[in-house]
């Protein structure tokens, strides 16, 4: 088997693309995208880029394959309308001075709920001080249409299942989930303020291809390949409400067309899921068929693992019109196809 590494290969620099002319028929919108070197963000700009004119930030950080991100922004930079500004949000964000934007999106966040004791401060580094550097410079360039990245783990171990916006008293179970229900409550004090309509998004298990290599079924993926023993938390019992990528580009492009219809403040939640639970164990028996492996497990317990998953879509799907389409199966081959292919396997 050939080395877990793709084809790609360049470094990341600070690229302008030229830009296509204006339709007369639909004026392309001006986006700020932070983390657009993300799996969401690579993801998300390719969607908006078919439109508009995606602003890209991202600072490439080494918390997983930095080669991952870079092969990422190489596809993007194959596209009309992209640019790419290199920069860290943790710094006060002064970038792109001379563009008026239409709307601004922030994916660009420290992710993950395990990351080591020494490494705690890159949580505060960039999900609130990054965070709080993004909203001001919303408002000092004037942005008055904001969608912001949520996550699922702001429910922590909710009895309360599907999980709704509407829950009160939430109790996160990580310092990642912390920073990410004080962003919401922060965002909506900007958003009352300075008179923005801005949309939170929780994310609920978000997999697909050039997804992220820290991510249970990326991990166990790669591991059943290896024929590597891979460790499965609390029993395999815990179940997630996985969802494809391209339900939650079509979700995100869903709540950018709501949030455009308000002149004036406007704060909603919103979950993006896929309302379908799945257990661990049925995860790994899925990816075992896609590989013809057979898995080597080591159980260990974990105190900052939610034991479920599972996303409300009423509200979603009343307000947005968000009816994900993509089963487990489809989009577990999807990426195992793509999977085998980045990895020439």
């Amino acid at each position: 088997m050939a080395e877990w590494q793709s084809g790609y290969a360049a470094d990341c620099k600070s690229v302008n693309a030229g830009s296509i002319p204006t339709s007369a028929s639909r004026k392309k919108m001006n986006i700020l995208l932070t983390g657009c070197a993300g799996f969401i963000g690579y993801h998300l700009a390719k969607g908006l880029l078919r439109n508009n004119k995606v602003y890209g930030l991202d600072n490439l950080n080494d918390y997983y394959e930095v080669k991952l991100k870079k092969d990422r922004l190489l596809e993007l930079q194959k596209l009309d309308n992209f640019s790419f500004f290199n920069a860290d949000i943790k710094n006060t964000i002064s970038c792109y001075e001379d563009i008026n934007f239409d709307f601004a999106i922030n994916l660009a966040a420290q992710a993950g709920v395990r990351l080591s004791f020494d490494s705690n401060h890159r949580y505060l580094d960039s999900n609130i001080i990054g965070f709080h550097n993004f909203m001001d410079y919303c408002v000092k360039k004037n942005i008055s249409k904001v969608v912001i990245a949520s996550s699922s783990s702001v429910y922590g171990n909710s009895c309360l299942s599907p999980f709704k916006e509407s829950e009160k008293n939430l109790i996160p179970a990580s310092i990642y989930a912390s920073t990410k229900l004080y962003n919401e409550n922060v965002s909506k004090i900007y958003a009352e303020k300075y008179e923005i309509s801005l949309a939170a998004l929780r994310f609920f298990t978000v997999y697909g291809s050039f997804g992220r290599p820290d991510m249970a079924y990326y991990s166990f993926c790669k591991d059943l390949y290896l024929q590597r023993e891979f460790t499965v938390f609390n029993e395999g019992k815990m179940s997630r409400d996985m969802t494809h990528i391209d339900d939650i580009v079509s979700g995100v492009e869903n709540v950018i067309n709501y949030v455009k219809k308000f002149n004036f403040y406007n704060f909603e939640i919103f979950n993006l899921g896929n309302a379908n639970p799945i257990s661990t164990l049925d995860l790994v028996n899925k990816l075992e068929i896609l590989t013809g492996k057979k898995a080597l497990f080591n159980f260990q317990e974990s105190l900052s693992e939610s034991s479920i998953t599972h996303a409300d879509l009423n509200k979603s799907g009343n307000f947005l019109k968000y009816a994900p389409k993509i089963s487990i199966e489809e989009g577990l081959k999807e990426f195992h196809d793509w999977f085998v292919g980045y990895h020439d396997i």
